[in-house]
C-alpha cells in the first residue's frame, strides 16, 4: 500500500469529496474460473445466490469454513463464457487452493489465476460517472453491480465504492498506463492507496486482514448483504443460518470514534463487562481518530462508552461507540 502524509492524504480526501481520484487497486486477487459449471461450483460453495446471473453482473459472496467463519470476501463477475472473481489482496492463491478441495472430478471448472493478466484501479468521488463517460463512452446510468465491456480485455464494473460513487476498472498491463492518462486528462487526481483504506473505514466496510478474516463470521462484521438465507446448501450454511433465526450473534461491528489512536486488536471493555476488540483505525481529516471494532450485540448502543485496553497505552483510553456509516456525523 502506499503510504502518504497525512497532509497528503487529506488533500486526496477533499478531492475525493468534490472530484475523482484514482486508487491503485492492483493488489486485489483475480482469478479466472472457465467452464460450464462454473457458477454452479460457486454456487455451491458460497453464501450469496448466484443462480440466474445476467450477463455482465456483478454479486458479492463469502467463502466458508465448515463451522461459518470467512474465508474470503469475492465479487463473482459474470462475462461472456468465464467468470471473474476479484479477492482480497494477495487472497488469489489461497482462494484457489480452498476451492480446489471441494471441485468434484466431475465439475466442468478450470481455476486461472488472472492476476498478472489484468490491473485495476478505481474511480471513486461525486464526479466519477462523468469521468467514466468521457473516459469510455459508457453511459453514465450504469446500474451499480454491472459491468460494461468495453472489449474482450477491458470491463469497468460499477461497484458499492466507499464513496457510494465509484468504478472499477479491469484492464491488461499494457493498457492500464493509457487509460489512467485518459482519466486524468478528464479531471481526474491520482491518490494515495492509503486513501481508499480511510474511506472504507468511514463507509464501516469490511476490510482484508481486518474484519475479513477466519475469526469471525460474515454476519458479525457486515456482510449481510453477501448472505442469502434462501438458497440451498453451502459450506457453512447451517451455522449462519443458524445465528440469523435465533438472532445471537456473538458480536456486531460497530462505529468507534477516540481522542488518539486506537491500536488494533485492542481490548475494548464494555461498561456491563463483556469484551470486544479493535479491527481498523485510522485518522480522519474531518472526524479525528475512529475505528470499526467488534461487540456484543447488548453493548453496542450508539453513544455508550467502552475502555480501550493495549499494552501500547500507558494511559486510560476510552472510545464512543457510534453507529455506521460514519458519515452521519457530517451532516
Amino acid at each position: 500500500m502506499m503510504l502518504a502524509s497525512h497532509q497528503a492524504l487529506a488533500r486526496s480526501y477533499d478531492h475525493a469529496e468534490s472530484g475523482c481520484v484514482i486508487i491503485n487497486r492492483s493488489e486485489t486477487g483475480r482469478i479466472w474460473a472457465y467452464g460450464s459449471n462454473r457458477l454452479d461450483v460457486l454456487q455451491r460453495l458460497s453464501t450469496n445466490d448466484l443462480d440466474g446471473m445476467s450477463l455482465h453482473e456483478s454479486r458479492p459472496t463469502v467463502l466458508t469454513t465448515a463451522v461459518g467463519r470467512i474465508v474470503d470476501l469475492l465479487t463473482v463477475l459474470n462475462l461472456q463464457e468465464r467468470v471473474l472473481l476479484l479477492t482480497s489482496p494477495g487472497q488469489s492463491k489461497a482462494v484457489q487452493q480452498w476451492m480446489h478441495r471441494f471441485i468434484f472430478f466431475q465439475d466442468d471448472i478450470e481455476l486461472k489465476d488472472a492476476t498478472s493478466d489484468l490491473t485495476q484501479f478505481g474511480l471513486y468521488g461525486t464526479t466519477a460517472s462523468t469521468i467514466v463517460s468521457q473516459l469510455t463512452q459508457v453511459s453514465s446510468d450504469l446500474k451499480p453491480g454491472y459491468a460494461c465491456a468495453l472489449d474482450d480485455t477491458i470491463s469497468i464494473l460499477r461497484g458499492t465504492a466507499p464513496t457510494g460513487f465509484g468504478y472499477e476498472i479491469l484492464a491488461p498491463p499494457s493498457l492500464q498506463k493509457r487509460l489512467i492518462e485518459r482519466a486524468l486528462d478528464a479531471g481526474a487526481v491520482q491518490a494515495p492507496s492509503s486513501l481508499y483504506e480511510l474511506l472504507r473505514i468511514e463507509a464501516g466496510l469490511p476490510g482484508a486482514g481486518h474484519e475479513i478474516t477466519e475469526t469471525f463470521l460474515p454476519l458479525e462484521v457486515g456482510l449481510r448483504p453477501a448472505v442469502s438465507f434462501r438458497k440451498g446448501c453451502y459450506t457453512g450454511q447451517e451455522i449462519i443460518a443458524r445465528m440469523d433465526s435465533r438472532g445471537k450473534l456473538a458480536k456486531t461491528l460497530v462505529g468507534l470514534r477516540a481522542s488518539q489512536m486506537l491500536p488494533a486488536k485492542a481490548t475494548l471493555r464494555a461498561t456491563d463487562g463483556s469484551t470486544g476488540i479493535v479491527t481498523s483505525s485510522i485518522n480522519s481529516p474531518r472526524m479525528g481518530w475512529i475505528g470499526l471494532g467488534l461487540l456484543k450485540p447488548a453493548a453496542a448502543n450508539p453513544d455508550s462508552k467502552v475502555t480501550v485496553e493495549s499494552q501500547s497505552t500507558n494511559n486510560s483510553l476510552y472510545a464512543t461507540v457510534t453507529r455506521l456509516p460514519f458519515r452521519h456525523l457530517t451532516q
